[in-house]
This record gives C-alpha cells, sequence and structure tokens, in this order.
C-alpha cells in the first residue's frame, strides 16, 4: 500500500492521534534525557581512568573528605623509590599530597537560590606532573603561599562568583579571602568541577595537620595491583585504588539514581505501547469495511498487517520528533549543566548533557520499537477480519 494512504488515515481520528503522539513525546522526552544524562556521566568518568595515577588514602577510609594521612605516614611512600615515576625536571618522585575540604556556593542555573557543596583541593606544584589532565585554560597558575585559586570550568560555569578576579571566602571561620587567578581545564573529567589553591595556605587556613589524599603517579613497569599490595602492607599501612576505581565508587548513588530513572521509563515505554495498541485496535474497530474492501480488490492479510504497523510506525516518529524537540528545548532553556552529589565525598560533580546525534537515534529507534509492538496485535485481528463478517457487521 502507498505510504500517503498509511499517513492520511492518521488524520481520520484526530484527537485519539494527538493524544497518542503526546504520550510517545513525554517516554521519548524523558527517555532521551535520560540517554545524556548517562552519556555524559560516562564520559565525564571516562576522563578520569588514568591506569598509572594511584589515589592514596587512610585504611577504611572511602573517600578523600573522610581520609586523613599525617605527613609521617605520607613519607612512608618513599619506600616505593622503584615503583614511582619521576619528575623530569625536579627528579622528584611523582606523588602530590593534597588536601580536600568544601565550601557552599550558589548554583546559576536558579539564581543563586540554591547553593551546593564544591570540593577545594590544596596541592603543590608537583600536582599538575602527577595530574597530566590538568591545564590552564585562562588566567595563571597559583602561588604557593599566595591567598589565590584556579577554577575548574564546569565549577565556573556552574557556581557564582568563580569568575577571574572575584575573590572566595575560605578558611575554618570563612574569613580569608582567596582571589581567582585563574581557570583549569580536566579534559571534562571531575575535578573541572574544584576549585584549586596553594596547600600549605589551605591548611593553615583550614587548621589541618593531615592531608586528606595522596595521588602517586606509577612507571610503565610496574603492576599496580602490586603497587597497591605493598601500600597496604604492614609498612606502609595505608589503602589505595586507580583512578578509575576511586571515580566509579563516587558515582554509585547516581547509577542507583539511574536505575529508578530508567524503571520509571520502562513503566512510560508500557504505557506508550498500551497507547499506541488502543489507537490502532480503534482504528480496526472503525475501519473494519474498509479492511474488507481492501481484502476484495486483492490486497492480502500480510499487506493489511504491514499497513497497520507503518502507520503505528509513523505515530512514534511523530512523537519522538516532538519528544527530541522538548527534550532539546528544555536543555536549552533550564540549562544542560547539571550537577549531581557524591553521597561519600559530599561534594557535587559537575556535567554538561548534551542531545547527540547517537542519543536522538536511539531515542527514535527505541520508541519504533515500542510501536510495532504496540502494532501488532491490532494489525493482526485486522488481518484475520472475515470478509462477509465485516462488511454485515459494517
Amino acid at each position: 500500500m502507498p505510504l500517503s494512504y498509511n499517513w492520511k488515515n492518521l488524520f481520520v481520528r484526530k484527537t485519539t492521534t494527538v493524544m497518542t503522539v503526546l504520550v510517545i513525546a513525554a517516554v521519548v522526552a524523558v527517555f532521551s534525557w535520560l540517554l545524556g544524562f548517562r552519556e555524559a556521566l560516562t564520559r565525564s568518568l571516562s576522563f578520569a581512568s588514568d591506569q598509572r595515577k594511584l589515589i592514596v588514602l587512610r585504611q577504611a577510609s572511602t573517600s578523600e573528605t573522610n581520609s586523613a594521612i599525617p605527613p609521617d605516614d605520607f613519607n612512608k611512600l618513599t619506600q616505593l623509590n622503584q615503583e614511582l615515576a619521576v619528575d623530569p625536571v625536579t627528579k622528584n618522585q611523582q606523588k602530590s599530597p593534597e588536601m580536600i575540604v568544601q565550601v557552599s556556593l550558589p548554583r546559576l542555573r536558579d539564581g543563586g537560590s540554591t547553593n551546593a557543596n564544591v570540593a577545594v583541593r590544596g596541592a603543590t606544584d608537583e600536582a599538575f606532573v602527577v595530574h597530566k589532565n590538568i591545564a590552564i585554560s585562562q588566567g595563571r597558575k597559583f602561588e604557593q603561599g599566595a591567598l589565590e585559586v584556579i577554577v575548574g570550568e564546569q565549577a565556573a560555569r556552574q557556581f557564582a562568583g568563580l569568575n577571574i578576579g572575584d575573590t572566595i571566602n575560605l578558611g575554618y571561620s570563612g574569613n580569608r579571602g582567596y582571589r581567582v587567578v585563574g581557570h583549569f581545564s580536566a579534559n571534562g573529567g571531575p575535578m573541572e568541577s574544584e576549585i584549586w589553591g596553594p596547600l600549605t595556605t589551605l591548611m593553615n587556613s583550614y587548621l589541618r595537620n593531615a592531608y586528606s589524599s595522596v595521588s602517586v603517579r606509577l612507571t610503565d613497569e610496574v603492576d599496580p595491583k602490586e603497587v597497591i599490595s605493598r601500600i597496604e602492607g604492614p609498612a606502609i599501612e595505608l589503602t589505595a585504588q586507580t583512578e578509575a576505581q576511586y571515580w566509579d565508587a563516587q558515582a554509585k548513588n547516581v547509577r542507583t539514581y539511574l536505575t529508578i530513572v530508567s524503571v520509571l521509563v520502562g513503566i512510560m515505554c508500557a504505557a506508550a505501547a498500551f497507547s499506541i495498541a488502543n489507537t490502532m485496535f480503534s482504528s480496526v474497530a472503525a475501519r473494519s469495511r474498509e479492511f474488507a474492501m481492501l481484502r476484495t480488490i486483492g490486497f492480502s492479510g500480510r499487506q493489511i498487517l504491514a499497513s497497520i504497523i507503518v502507520e503505528s510506525i509513523f505515530l512514534s516518529l511523530l512523537g519522538g520528533a516532538l519528544g527530541c524537540a522538548a527534550c532539546l528545548a528544555w536543555l536549552r532553556l533550564a540549562g544542560n549543566t547539571k550537577d549531581m552529589f557524591g553521597a561519600s565525598t559530599f561534594t557535587t560533580m559537575a556535567f554538561e548533557i548534551r542531545l547527540t546525534p547517537w542519543t536522538v537515534l536511539i531515542a527514535i529507534a527505541g520508541i519504533s520499537a515500542v510501536g510495532i509492538l504496540g502494532a501488532v496485535v491490532p494489525g493482526i485481528r485486522a488481518s484475520r477480519l472475515r470478509v462477509v463478517t465485516a462488511l454485515r457487521e459494517a
């Protein structure tokens, strides 16, 4: 049958068609946002998957925020003289002692009406060697000993008061003004959601006498598992994870959230399939004489079944296009930079949700499959109508 025939039939029952398209659009809009969210999270974590970099914490700690490594324990890491890479400039082992605290800052997306915790990382110059993905994108690096900080690009887009030249109040009492002197990138990784400053100065401001963590870079020859075993052994008695393992654990609560949303989307897909099936059943009931005439003039049951499925796919494509457009409009109006809260770090990680062509393709393909599923039963019923009975009932 010509496609124009199927297309015109959609508009015979306008109200039913419009309601079905709106249900499909709602499903696709949520599904597209979910896919974009998952892709953004995966993309951000993939940039923090350096297998040659270890995050060292206190034993039994699950994140940098609940870890404390005294200087004496930090010095034990010098035992890894063969396992750690060497800074080509300073000739020192590539190990970076770091301190993590939080500061509450207003979100830009809602005009500053809500706040979120942003990680503040105290670091030495060695941190820029160990964390190879960190690069200054605007301004300059902070100077050790100065009341200066640099801000990750994602944090600067998400939170207020983080432009170059702004002053952030930090410290135990929040009374030490640190000036923003630069922005940095981390290839889109989690550290782009942080604020960095000089280690000793920040430790003094927050009255800290222990590091939160130590980041170390391994040589290419050693096995990370063997180094981790040595760090956790009796000589050093700390714990360590690869960078990928660490950030994967921090995103655990977000995966739970994604699972819940996925279940809801599944329920919505079932509702869309039911709506499509209801529309097609109504169509079959109202067009029994039409289908009988089609059988009389030579169209087979399979052709009628295919016609019903094509109409259902048209409905799905209309709803899918509308849903993707609604999702894109929402991302542009509400902003596509979002943040997630780490249950163990008590800080947020910002990332950018994008509606990519691949996301649109998956969403449209998925709803088309739902449309086909919803059309099969009514289509089979239409294809099996007895010609004489259908004409008599009509």
